[in-house]
């Protein structure tokens, strides 16, 4: 990857096509039909997916789909706001620890 951008638009575009309805349609609930209508992606979204779109061209994105990446990068801003409200403490220490070096000679 030429650089950090870069490879956080594909990373994005790589999440957003998995969960914006390659999955099974039929493990995912049914909308109700009294419900509100849906109402359009944010214009951050809107934004976001078009970035994507148009740093990506080998992806051809119709717009549908930028669409629905926006709807989804919406769906997903809240988890992502608990997420970040979540504090490490002092105590709190990863359950293994890598590090990287030569191997051991073998016996």
């Amino acid at each position: 990857m030429p650089s950090r951008r870069t490879f956080i638009s594909v990373g994005a575009a790589a999440a957003a096509a998995g969960l914006s309805g390659f999955a099974d349609p039929a493990a995912t609930p049914a909308a109700s039909a009294a419900g509100p209508a849906p109402k359009g992606p944010s214009a951050f979204a809107l934004d976001q997916a078009k970035n994507i779109q148009a740093t990506m061209p080998k992806a051809h994105l119709s717009g549908d789909l930028v669409k629905k990446i926006a709807g989804d990068i919406d769906g997903y801003a809240p988890v992502a706001a608990e997420y970040r409200k979540a504090r490490l403490h002092n105590w709190d220490e990863p359950d293994f620890v890598f590090s990287a070096g030569p191997k051991a000679p073998k016996r």
